[in-house]
């Protein structure tokens, strides 16, 4: 056991998994498992995807999330989820696609559609800083918990939703813990 967490050390270049702290590539994996469990419960919640499916969609999401700052790669990317979700539902006939379609760079009406309309809200919330604060809410929420699943974190946002009188963001945050 001492021998791996020595590995662990010179690997990265400090003893911070041996406090409680993940590395890169540890990191890296939650923050895809993460996004994987939230897209899935926003976009597909009544879908099963087979093993391989699954997979090919993570592969994407670990090229999206790919970033120096991953938390930040995170949020962004469950913000960007949300307005596909809300464009979705605002209008009938759209849908999303497979996860392995929707995912794909190539495809400039899936996810990759989605950063127009995130820059465009980024720009917005430098004059008004509270526009749209219920996605990005949901987005630390997530990110929150995937990194401290404790009752009072959860509690902590549960209440947070319930306060706000925000109904579809509390359901979506529940659905999405349960994951």
């Amino acid at each position: 056991m001492r021998q791996v967490k020595i590995q662990q050390t010179k690997n990265y270049g400090s003893p911070a998994s041996e406090k409680g702290f993940t590395t890169p590539a540890r990191q890296q994996a939650q923050n895809v498992n993460t996004a994987w469990n939230f897209a899935y419960s926003a976009l597909w919640n009544t879908v099963k995807f087979s093993t391989k499916e699954i997979e090919l969609a993570k592969q994407k999401i670990a090229a999206h999330l790919r970033s120096e700052n991953p938390d930040k790669a995170l949020l962004a990317f469950c913000q960007r989820v949300l307005l596909a979700r809300d464009y979705v539902t605002k209008n009938p006939g759209r849908y999303i696609p497979l996860p392995s379609v929707w995912l794909d760079d190539k495809n400039k009406l899936g996810f990759s559609g989605t950063q127009r309309w995130y820059d465009q809200i980024s720009d917005i919330r430098k004059s008004l800083p509270a526009y749209k604060t219920g996605i990005r809410a949901l987005a630390e929420a997530v990110l929150e918990v995937s990194k401290d699943p404790s009752r009072g974190n959860y509690e902590y946002w549960r209440s947070y939703f319930i306060e706000r009188n925000t109904p579809g963001l509390l359901n979506l945050f529940q659905i999405t813990t349960v994951q």
